[in-house]
């Protein structure tokens, strides 16, 4: 079954908007209601002939339809949130056979004022509108998140085989295609549209045995979500993101002692090491169909902002913003992660490093924007809530940074789940499930938090 387009769900959001505002003022009849009605009804038409029935409504502040999520939306989509906040319609389904008559009658509903849900669906039950229903199915619902975390987890290891491919291409004297590259940040980059969190969980995943691999498909996750936060337009989401993927690809022409060498390295091992940004913006300056803005950001992501960082030849060169987004999330992969030299910061330790470092070797700019981003609990912090459980933050809140989705993992009197408990801290009723009253060290706990972003 093919998902429903991000173009169509926000065409469809914006003509249901249109309609709602115009129904104030005109009949039925009229053009300027009959004309983005019938759209609306041929957009929904068009999505049923694969499906019987769309999903609408707000999860945690954010507009969805069917898949897709609307998390920097435009003035009508953000509006059209507001609006069902306003209702209490945060969830409801449109089946197969809803006709425009059927949505004039929507819409005119959702266009008087102090009219909540239960009226709204009390009244088109009196009309005989069927087309129309309030919530959505749990077990289908489930089902539905199941599926796209799987598609998340697909996504991710096929960027892992992409990346592991072309350094064999390299180790074997060959240019690298860039088939695999594009195709894999294609699906990258279409996940992190609908929703920029969808991946920041899988850049937790810590595999020790393929660091420079899975540093790598980690940067192309951070980097994209931050550009995808900052609204920068697909093109360069694309560009940002394969950046990150082949940000350390000149390390494959660096010595096997010096690249896997524990502890330290030495001087002249360092400045060895230092080359590996040259010889990847070597690398990738040969390769098919790479924009030379990627080759720049491979070449600039060590650069820092003073320019005290190398290549030193390359400090008085003006860099295009994704060396600085690079960095950014090239830093806090670092930090979060097990080095021989360096314990693992748990995500929000790692937050105020890097705020220490901006204006320095980070632009402060976009740091505090990733800080923003991840939220006051970033994905992968592991937490106690006031009813004493233990849950592992998964998704921060768009518009209330305290406010995260978790899974609950251990029960309040000490027990492992044996199937985590999925949960929005922000109750849609205005109440809440829970309050977090500290953080807890998954090492102290032995818990190893990326293998719930994996199931």
């Amino acid at each position: 079954m093919n998902e429903i387009t991000h173009q169509d769900a926000q065409r469809a959001a914006m003509l249901l908007m249109a309609s709602i505002k115009s129904v104030a003022f005109y009949p039925q009849a009229h053009p300027a209601v009959r004309q983005p009605l019938d759209e609306l009804a041929g957009i929904f038409n068009e999505m049923f002939q694969e499906r019987s029935e769309i999903h609408l409504g707000v999860v945690e502040g954010v507009l969805f339809l069917g898949n897709n999520l609307f998390v920097a939306p435009n003035s009508s989509v953000a509006e059209l949130a507001e609006r069902l906040i306003e209702k209490g319609l945060f969830a409801m389904t449109i089946v197969a056979g809803v006709d425009a008559g059927d949505l004039f009658f929507f819409a005119s509903l959702l266009a008087r004022k102090n009219f909540p849900a239960g009226l709204v669906f009390e009244e088109l039950s009196k009309k005989g509108v069927t087309a129309i229903k309030y919530g959505i199915d749990e077990e289908r619902d489930e089902n539905f998140a199941e599926e796209g975390d799987q598609a998340a987890v697909r996504t991710y290891h096929d960027a892992l085989n992409a990346v592991r491919g072309t350094m064999k291409d390299i180790e074997s004297g060959r240019i690298p295609a860039s088939d695999r590259i594009n195709e894999v940040v294609d699906n990258m980059v279409s996940l992190t549209i609908k929703d920029h969190t969808t991946l920041l969980g899988l850049a937790m995943i810590k595999d020790y045995d393929n660091y420079t691999f899975n540093h790598s498909v980690n940067v192309g996750i951070l980097a994209v979500a931050l550009a995808a936060y900052l609204g920068m337009d697909r093109e360069t989401l694309c560009d940002t993101n394969t950046a990150g993927l082949l940000h350390d690809i000149g390390k494959i022409k660096i010595e096997k002692a010096i690249l896997n060498k524990p502890g330290k390295l030495s001087g002249d091992e360092y400045e060895e090491m230092k080359k590996h940004v040259e010889k990847g913006a070597e690398i990738v300056k040969e390769m098919e169909n790479i924009h030379p803005r990627v080759t720049d950001a491979v070449l600039g992501h060590h650069i820092k902002y003073n320019r005290s960082g190398y290549p030193e030849w390359a400090r008085t060169r003006d860099f295009d913003q994704l060396a600085e987004i690079l960095a950014v999330a090239d830093c806090y992969d670092a930090i979060t992660t097990l080095r021989s030299y360096n314990s693992p910061a748990p995500p929000k330790t790692a937050l105020d490093v890097m705020r220490r470092v901006s204006g320095t070797s980070l632009n402060i700019d976009l740091v505090e924007k990733f800080a923003e981003m991840m939220g006051e609990y970033p994905v992968g912090t592991l937490v106690r809530l006031d009813s004493n459980e233990i849950a592992l933050v998964v998704k921060p809140h768009p518009q209330e940074s305290s406010e995260a989705a978790v899974k609950i993992i251990i029960d309040a009197e000490g027990n492992t789940l044996e199937k985590p408990r999925l949960v929005s801290l922000a109750g849609k009723d205005g109440g809440r499930y829970a309050t977090i009253v500290a953080l807890v060290d998954p090492l102290l706990k032995n818990i190893d938090v990326s293998r719930y972003f994996l199931t």
